[in-house]
């Protein structure tokens, strides 16, 4: 079968609309240099007040419960490292570019939602704090971004594919059926042409087929379990009625070691503090 459409172009159509800012390729170069110091980079990012400051509030936001308020960029990179902080920039870039960029042919609103609530589940579910919960809080951001590029590629498509769900249809099975791959695949090919690293991209772009998301296979059957949990909570308070928790495949759960009650838990946590994440992120007027 035919389809209208390839991610090679919707990715090369992204053009100026989906890119990630100076700042975001300033910060990675530093974090990648084993002679620059937490100072450099703190003054780097301190360049750029709206960043430092949208830093500052999620260090000191229910996401960490440091015990004690911290003040400074430096104090940050100090307590969560240098490529930690590097990706919470990517996730306040993120943040900014699914909000701005879109229109009316996929429901923002909802699109946004998913994406904070699948980060927010990526990094509760996570077993090793210590380890990639930055990472995977980016990815769940990101998770769903490559809707925007197919929304500027092909619009009349993407509102066919994207903004009419069919009954009983889950919406990556919708993706299929009309354009022949998922928002999931474009996502993680967007993420690569923008360089990011393999624990981001890898864990996007195989969200819906875990199984074959090598080498980062424990993080793509996290946010695999993310995704879905958050479009449960979403869509269900939208008054849909799509079982999302029978969506989730049964390896990720069992390497996990994941109950019903776990999942329980975890919902209830999120539920907890995702009003004051999502208000955090949102970028007003």
């Amino acid at each position: 079968m035919a389809y209208l459409i390839e991610i090679k172009d919707i990715i090369e159509n992204a053009g100026a609309l989906l890119t990630l800012p100076d700042i975001c390729m300033q910060i990675k170069r530093l974090v990648a240099d084993p002679a620059s110091s937490i100072g450099d980079i703190a003054e780097l990012i301190s360049k750029d007040p709206a960043l430092t400051a949208r830093l500052l509030k999620i260090v000191n936001s229910p996401l960490y419960y440091f015990p004690r308020k911290i003040s400074s960029v430096s104090e940050a990179i100090t307590l969560i490292g240098a490529s930690q902080l590097y990706s919470l920039a990517l996730a306040t870039t993120a943040a900014t570019i699914i909000q701005t960029v879109g229109g009316s042919y996929i429901e923002m609103k909802t699109l946004w939602e998913k994406a904070v609530y699948s980060a927010i589940f990526a990094k509760s579910i996570n077993p090793n704090k210590s380890q990639d919960s930055e990472s995977l809080f980016v990815a769940g951001l990101l998770s769903n971004i490559g809707a925007l590029a197919v929304v500027k590629h092909a619009p009349d498509i993407a509102l066919t594919a994207i903004g009419t769900p069919n009954k009983g249809q889950f919406p990556w099975q919708r993706e299929k059926e009309v354009l022949g791959f998922t928002v999931a695949e474009v996502s993680g090919a967007l993420l690569k042409y923008w360089n990011l690293p393999d624990e981001i991209v890898v864990p996007v772009g195989y969200q819906h087929l875990p199984d074959i998301g090598h080498p980062c296979f424990f993080s793509c059957c996290i946010l695999h379990i993310a995704t879905r949990l958050a479009s449960e909570i979403i869509d269900k308070a939208q008054g849909q009625t799509l079982n999302y928790r029978k969506a989730i495949l049964k390896e990720p759960l069992a390497l996990l070691g994941m109950k019903d009650e776990d999942i329980e838990t975890k919902v209830s946590e999120v539920n907890g503090i995702a009003p004051e994440i999502l208000n955090l992120f949102t970028i007003r007027g």
